[in-house]
């Protein structure tokens, strides 16, 4: 199954020190397109200081902070973390 991830855009919050009902900080979202070789990414900051993630991504694969690997091995391993059990149909063969 082909995830067309260049459809998906996030909702994006740049305003720094914005609190979120349940008090924790709102975490800032960037957007940027792909610019020639170069693939399109997130880049995830926190709420209250300039620590941040950096997310490229494509049809196929995720870039984390630097780390590679399949959409499929990502989903492995953070879906469990955020509570959340894999569903089979969105299993990318």
């Amino acid at each position: 199954m082909n995830l067309n991830m260049t459809k998906i855009l996030l909702k994006t919050q740049k305003k720094r020190v914005v609190t979120r009902p349940d008090g924790s900080w709102a975490i800032r979202v960037f957007h940027k397109k792909q610019e020639g070789k170069k693939m399109p990414s997130y880049t995830f900051k926190c709420g209250c200081c300039h620590e941040k993630v950096e997310v490229y991504y494509d049809d196929d694969d995720l870039e984390i902070n630097g780390v590679n690997g399949s959409i499929e091995n990502w989903r492995e391993l953070l879906l469990p973390l955020i509570k959340i059990k894999p569903n089979k149909k969105l299993t990318v063969k």
